[in-house]
């Protein structure tokens, strides 16, 4: 019964997101999804290219191609952009990364000279043991992304639905 209540507050929460996300690209703001359905919290980013690496084309220069693997690399390292409640015992089971600047070789023939605004979505699942202690997540994206000013978050949770806005000074959503 909960589970089924949690994957109605999921397809809730997500469907209309994923409309208003394709629209709304503001640099420096990202937006943070989370989830927890059972014992795994699923956290959805979505952020223009340009609030991570300072740029939205395919890298042209060693530089550029630099920041994009060092971007990457961050975001394969979720356990430290990413801490939830630690008496949950929450840790990273899978995590996938979308974006065209990190699909080479499938956009050698496509020029994307002239669109000017990429996203990066990426997708995060943490296995909580403990997640009846999951209270909060403390987001250290801006540590690692100084481009990104804000983030948009939204929470479904058995405890009900949540939002707020998080910033380099305030890097905490509760629930």
């Amino acid at each position: 019964m909960i589970k089924s209540k949690i994957l109605l507050l999921l397809s809730m929460l997500l469907t209309p997101f994923s409309t208003v996300a394709a629209v709304a690209h503001v640099h420096g703001v990202a937006t943070l999804q989370l989830a927890l359905d059972e014992s795994l919290l699923h956290l959805n980013l979505s952020s223009p290219l340009d609030s991570l690496l300072g740029f939205e084309h395919q890298p042209r220069t060693e530089k550029q191609k630099t920041a994009v693997r060092h971007m990457a690399d961050q975001l394969h390292q979720a356990e430290r952009l990413f801490r939830p409640t630690l008496a949950a015992r929450c840790t990273l089971k899978t995590y996938s990364l979308e974006s065209p600047v990190l699909e080479t070789g499938k956009h050698k023939e496509h020029d994307h000279e002239g669109h000017d605004h990429a996203d990066l979505n990426a997708e995060f699942v943490f296995y909580c043991a403990k997640p009846n202690e999951l209270r909060d997540l403390e987001i250290n994206l801006f540590s690692y992304f100084p481009g990104l000013l804000r983030l948009k978050t939204e929470a479904a949770t058995p405890r009900g639905q949540s939002a707020a806005i998080l910033t380099p000074s305030k890097r905490r959503i509760s629930w």
